[in-house]
């Protein structure tokens, strides 16, 4: 049964400490923006996220403790520059254990938990450093050729943002995109899923989108939790109803910089108003 409620009392029911967590979104796109806030204002802690491509949610995170491991092939601010509490906390702190992934390889890695096998190989991996520091990436034979075989994931909880839901819990795309992949892909392999939307609609709506050549982005079948979040996905972008805010993505890589003007932009942004309109 599909359980349909406020952001705040979703996030307080189902994420907890050392929650393995896949969050959907890449590259300041369709990020779960609304349940990384809800997590930093009921400071969850020790949580483990997998992200292919990281941005202002995982540096957000980061910067208030939230992450005990974190899995990504990478995390940055694109078209600003670094993530500043990434780079603290890897390079400097130390204070977080960090996996490093290819792109491709986390792609298979969230395939292979998606259809239920343990492990998948591959040969992309041959001859990468990555080999060297992952105690869990082996070296295998098989008919005679040498694979790198991963292990999969398979998160307890996958975070998403999509366009709308309805009564039943299925959820509808607003048109097919490209980036729609970086949620459908880790939010398949996890053993619940938890989506916010834009906008709670009838079933008749809901039935009209499919009717007007639209589709099913996660069945009923396949949620868990919904929350309504209009704009939840501020400042990452949310196409074609809102672009990346650039220059809120600015403001936020300036205020990261120090300690005491990051606790600035978490009381105006984070504690303070949830969004700029």
């Amino acid at each position: 049964m599909v359980v349909i409620g406020p952001v705040d009392e979703l996030v307080r029911k189902i994420i907890t400490p050392k929650k393995k967590i896949s969050f959907g979104g890449a590259a300041l796109f369709l990020k779960p923006m609304e349940v990384v806030r809800e997590i930093i204002r009921q400071e969850i802690k020790g949580l483990k996220i997998y992200t292919l491509i990281g941005d202002l949610d995982i540096d957000l995170l980061l910067g208030v403790n939230a992450i005990k491991e974190l899995h990504a092939s990478y995390v940055g601010l694109p078209m600003v520059g670094m993530a500043k509490h990434f780079r603290t906390a890897i390079e400097k702190e130390q204070s977080v254990v960090f996996k490093e992934w290819t792109e491709l390889s986390m792609v298979r890695a969230f395939q292979a938990g998606a259809i239920g096998t343990p492990a998948i190989m591959l040969r992309t991996l041959l001859g990468s450093d990555l080999v060297k520091i992952r105690d869990d990436f082996e070296e295998v034979t098989y008919k005679g050729k040498m694979y790198i075989q991963v292990p999969a994931i398979v998160p307890d909880l996958a975070i998403v943002h999509a366009y709308a839901a309805d009564k039943n819990g299925n959820v509808y795309y607003p048109k097919h995109h490209a980036l729609d992949e970086f949620s459908t892909l880790p939010a398949h392999c996890a053993k619940e899923l938890f989506v916010t939307v834009e906008k709670i609609i009838t079933n008749e709506e809901g039935r009209d989108l499919i009717k007007n050549g639209q589709s099913t982005m996660f069945s009923s079948i396949d949620t868990d939790y919904i929350a309504e979040a209009p704009r939840g996905a501020w400042p990452s972008g949310f196409p074609p109803f809102y672009a990346s805010d650039m220059g809120h993505i600015m403001t936020y890589s300036g205020m990261a910089q120090m300690p005491e003007t990051f606790q600035m932009y978490l009381q105006e942004y984070i504690f303070g108003e949830k969004e700029e309109n």
